[in-house]
């Protein structure tokens, strides 16, 4: 679990290396979606597309874990980089300062709906879905917590607001997984009655 999560994070702080590397956003948002299709392809555990199910689940201590260590990861993944790229510094600190400079409430809201999105597209596991997901989550501006560590913990800044986006993406996660399954369960339990009257 731990190398893996680590792996989920490093894979999700190289998408934030893709994106920030183009100076074309749409063809950054597009590269960073190459991570979040590895994560799912290997099954790799990402805080972002499980809360909501580890949250159900009542498996807390295995929810910070993952979070713990995807974050890690990403900030790995950063930290690598800049020893790479030093010149890149200061862009990771002016991504950081623009990220996080617009308050607790807009921060919370972007979690939220970034992590329909993610949810929605690590839950249906088709490609063309998942990339439209993270390349509207990146275009709309919302916020994925493990991909901002790579940035927070990269220039060791903004910790708070940060904290802020986990809540964010959590509340999305915990929404989005209970409106599906909700749903799911209403249809399993039409056909059942449907079943039983026939």
């Amino acid at each position: 679990m731990i190398t893996n999560s680590i792996l989920a994070g490093m894979l999700i702080g190289i998408g934030d290396i893709a994106l920030m590397s183009c100076d074309n956003k749409y063809v950054g948002a597009l590269l960073f979606a190459v991570a979040l299709m590895s994560i799912i392809y290997f099954e790799l555990p990402l805080f972002t597309g499980r809360v909501g199910s580890m949250i159900h689940n009542g498996t807390y201590l295995f929810c910070f874990f993952v979070l713990f260590f995807n974050t890690l990861g990403a900030a790995l993944s950063v930290w690598l980089y800049k020893l790479m790229a030093p010149d890149n510094i200061d862009k990771i600190t002016a991504i950081a300062t623009y990220k996080f400079g617009r308050g607790y409430i807009a921060l919370f809201v972007a979690g939220i709906l970034c992590n329909v999105l993610i949810h929605i597209a690590v839950s249906s596991k088709h490609s063309i879905l998942v990339v439209m997901c993270v390349m509207a989550f990146i275009l709309c501006g919302f916020e994925h917590s493990i991909a901002d560590a790579g940035y927070v913990f990269g220039s060791w800044t903004y910790v708070l607001p940060w904290l802020t986006v986990v809540v964010g993406n959590t509340v999305g996660g915990i929404f989005t997984f209970y409106f599906l399954h909700d749903e799911d369960n209403e249809d399993d339990e039409i056909e059942e009655e449907l079943e039983q009257d026939v």
